[in-house]
């Protein structure tokens, strides 16, 4: 197996960097000690193999706590700083861990005396301080040995447990195991151009979004530095931009979203980046602009789109965009399927459809979670086994061999088109019906991001009396002008009604400076809807 453990200790004997942030540097030597300080800690002192939680955003021990946790056959469950106290606290009910790492140097779980709060105090609460005291006695001691290979996260064990969010307000724990992302690694890896060679990954995903997975595996069990964009970071372009021209990466990864706000800088090219060969962008639509910008600003870039949900280990399909891509009039597509893994086309029945028709996406193979932590019902409602064999070669031990078998109903909408590219169409659940039409959110979206001067554009909902009364467009300008709101909406709705049916257009536009992004680099559409 592919394993990121023992990635790190093949890296250990060597001064090598593993990872960097905010001027704080950690290499691969001590992060394999520092993991076995950790990973012992907690098996010696706790029995049960339950979760670890780890509370920050970027931080250097952040990895060295993950890997502790693997090293003591436990799964991690990341949690970000932005995370509101009650979804901290539905995450912790959930998991019920004896241990959460906090390395946000905020105090987020003590009172004003000090104290950790009294919805904390059945759990250990460890901050960066305690953690650095506890590895510092510890270096000569039990503790420092070498953790064996048996005593690692293996096979259908869980890796990880990401929380998304949930339909009852409750989010939902998506169980990764060491297969599945041994099956992920062997197939991002090559795509990434990480072969063992000292490269330069960017880190900027928060730890708690799948995405991060992408350079966070394939790149410390290749040797590769992850070069960490803290919150601080990111929130002050000066910096930023500081940080990138002295990073050397090679490697990008991050949200279409992201990139765009780089984009509006016209330094963000080639030439801030010479060492950038890779970007990769999995999670959100990338739109056609976005990609004609940078591959105008960076021509020595390979331009990487992917496809793939939280439920199938980041992701299951790629392509490299080219020209003939951005040109030919159409969205982006996803690209074709990792060799392990097949895709069906389904209609609402379940029934497979005829290549090139629409109908929801389903994923078959070894990179398919085996569902929801502690929720069989959910589970049920997305996961089932394959009653056919899919043709899968499955490359795994027998008693893992029934993997291949695993199906997810993503609930996103797409097609096969005549190159066997996946072409992406929205979710199901971005559907609705207004004034007895079935419309598309996504599809209004990818048609106001073609209209002229348009940068970004989200479209809502507005409901009264608990049904959908109309669509508002909030947009962000590519140049701003002195027009107003009203006359750029006026114009702008003529533009789209050129695109789209009339029925499609929304009756209201606001021109706002900058979308919001969460902490996963996508458009907050959540605070979106709020302002409403």
């Amino acid at each position: 197996m592919m394993n990121i453990v023992s990635g790190i200790r093949q890296y250990a004997n060597s001064d090598r960097l593993a990872v960097v942030c905010d001027d704080e540097k950690l290499s691969y030597k001590d992060l394999d000690r520092y993991s076995d300080i950790i990973g012992n800690y907690i098996s010696q002192k706790y029995g049960e193999n339950t979760p670890v939680a780890i509370y920050g955003n970027k931080d250097v021990m952040i990895i060295a706590c993950m890997i502790g946790a693997l090293k003591s056959k436990r799964a991690y469950v990341p949690m970000d700083v932005s995370f509101p106290e009650q979804r901290v606290l539905d995450v912790l009910d959930s998991v019920r861990p004896n241990i959460v790492f906090d390395m946000s140097g905020k105090n987020f779980f003590r009172d004003q005396d000090g104290q950790i709060k009294e919805a904390y105090k059945s759990f250990e609460i460890i901050d960066k301080k305690n953690l650095i005291n506890l590895i510092e006695e510890n270096k000569e001691g039990p503790l420092a040995s070498q953790v064996p290979s048996e005593n690692w996260v293996d096979g259908d064990e869980n890796s990880y447990i990401l929380f998304t969010s949930g339909s009852t307000g409750k989010p939902k724990g998506v169980q990764i195991s060491a297969y599945n992302l041994d099956s992920f690694m062997r197939w991002m890896s090559p795509i990434l151009g990480l072969d063992g060679q000292a490269k330069v990954v960017m880190d900027q995903p928060a730890y708690s979004f799948d995405l991060s997975v992408s350079q966070l595996y394939p790149g410390l069990a290749n040797g590769a530095t992850l070069y960490s964009l803290s919150k601080d970071v990111v929130a002050d372009f000066k910096v930023l931009f500081d940080h990138m021209r002295k990073s050397d990466m090679e490697v990008w990864v991050s949200t279409p979203s992201f990139v765009g706000m780089c984009l509006v800088d016209k330094d963000f090219n080639q030439e801030m980046l010479p060492k950038l060969r890779k970007m990769l962008y999995i999670g959100e639509v990338l739109p056609v602009e976005v990609a004609r910008k940078l591959r105008e600003r960076f021509p020595k870039v390979d331009i990487i789109n992917g496809y793939g949900p939280t439920e199938a280990t980041v992701g299951i399909s790629h392509v490299i965009i080219n020209d003939d891509h951005i040109g030919s009039g159409k969205s982006l597509p996803v690209g074709l399927p990792m060799e392990n893994c097949k895709i069906k086309i389904v209609d609402e029945e379940g029934r497979e459809v005829e290549e090139g028709q629409k109908g929801e996406i389903v994923i078959i193979g070894p990179s398919v979670s085996k569902g929801y932590f502690k929720n069989e019902e959910k589970t049920k409602e997305v996961f089932y086994l394959e009653s056919t064999d899919p043709g899968l070669e499955s490359g795994s031990p027998k008693d893992l061999a029934h993997l291949r078998f695993r199906a997810y109903k993503t609930g996103d909408l797409g097609f096969i088109d005549e190159t066997g590219n996946i072409r992406y169409a929205g979710r199901k659940d971005f559907q609705i019906k207004l004034n007895g039409y079935r419309i598309e959110i996504e599809d209004i979206e990818n048609n106001l991001r073609k209209v002229e001067n348009i940068r970004n554009a989200v479209v809502l909902p507005v409901y009264k009396n608990e049904k959908i009364a109309y669509l508002k467009a909030i947009v962000e300008l590519e140049v701003e002008n002195d027009l107003g709101n009203l006359k750029n909406g006026i114009r702008i709705k003529k533009d789209l009604a050129k695109l789209v049916p009339e029925y499609m257009v929304p009756r209201n536009v606001t021109i706002i400076d900058k979308l919001p992004m969460n902490t996963n680099g996508k458009i907050d559409r959540k605070k979106l809807a709020q302002e409403l």
